[in-house]
């Protein structure tokens, strides 16, 4: 009976012992980091926070298949992840564009450009939204990118320079570009909205992930 308790105790301390490696092992990295450093991070388990992007924001040609899918940080710089795809752990669909998540992988290297050979996906935790002003995202947008922020102000609609049809939602400090919004609402309505702080095709701040906490039409 000794002898049984104790091979146990030594099975348990193995597999606690061999966790405890995997996670020591595990690297916090940034989509720069390894873009900057591939071959230093190759064959290493990494941990990466991002932005699911699907296929836009594509580094070149998939590595692996056409199925690879782009993991992106807040300034659209991409890197390629293979495996499976960010899907929430509730309904099993697939995440939306640019929900913010965690990746976990194995960076691998092809041509000198790296990727992530996905072990898991997880949304990232929601976090508190910081009130600000349009003037203090433009005057501060590279400290921004990525924050999760809060603003109100007045919808309104134009178009960019290729013609595209965009919105914007203006404060008495200025006017920002959002993203896609999961209602459309008339001209003029005041919003408040949060989002996350990114860039848009042209280099330009806007708001993206939008959630409407409260919306009124005068």
């Amino acid at each position: 009976m000794k002898k049984s308790i104790f091979k146990l105790m030594l099975v348990l301390f193995a597999l606690i012992s061999f966790s405890c490696s995997l996670y020591a092992e595990e690297l916090f990295a940034t989509v720069n980091d390894l873009n900057a450093k591939p071959e230093f991070y190759k064959g290493k388990t990494v941990k990466v926070s991002g932005f699911f992007s699907v296929w836009k924001n594509a580094p070149g040609a998939p590595p692996v298949s056409r199925s690879d899918w782009v993991l992106c940080n807040a300034e659209k710089k991409g890197i390629y992840c293979t495996g499976s795809m960010p899907c929430d752990e509730e309904t099993g669909e697939l995440q939306s564009y640019w929900k913010p998540i965690d990746v976990v992988g194995v960076v691998e290297v092809k041509d000198n450009v790296p990727f992530i050979r996905v072990i898991e996906t997880k949304a990232s935790e929601p976090k508190l939204e910081k009130m600000v002003s349009v003037r203090q995202i433009i005057l501060n947008q590279h400290e921004m990118l990525g924050e999760y922020v809060g603003l109100t102000g007045v919808l309104g609609k134009g178009y960019g320079i290729k013609g595209d049809r965009m919105y914007l939602v203006a404060d008495p400090t200025g006017a920002i570009r959002i993203g896609r919004t999961s209602k459309l609402y008339p001209k003029g309505t005041i919003l408040h909205i949060k989002g996350i702080v990114s860039l848009d095709e042209y280099g330009m701040p806007m708001i993206d992930q939008v959630e409407i906490v409260s919306a009124k039409v005068d």
